[in-house]
């Protein structure tokens, strides 16, 4: 995990599992295209694909998720 703050980047591991892209497109009520999930869900754009999440919030303030 990826976070981007302040120009500050803060990297960790974490133990666990990312849903798959159709089931966070169904809790955040947006279609997937192509695998892909492109959407702007209350102010926060979300890009999304197999093994990877990223969130860019208003502030600016960014968090990649990704796969080992």
């Amino acid at each position: 995990m990826t976070i981007e703050s302040n120009g500050e980047v803060i990297k960790t591991t974490v133990n666990g599992s990312l849903k798959s892209v159709n089931e966070i497109a169904e809790m955040l009520g947006v279609k997937v295209e192509n695998g892909r999930i492109e959407a702007v869900v209350d102010g926060v754009r979300i890009t999304a694909k197999r093994g990877k999440l990223e969130l860019e919030f208003e502030n600016g303030d960014k968090m990649r998720i990704e796969r080992a």
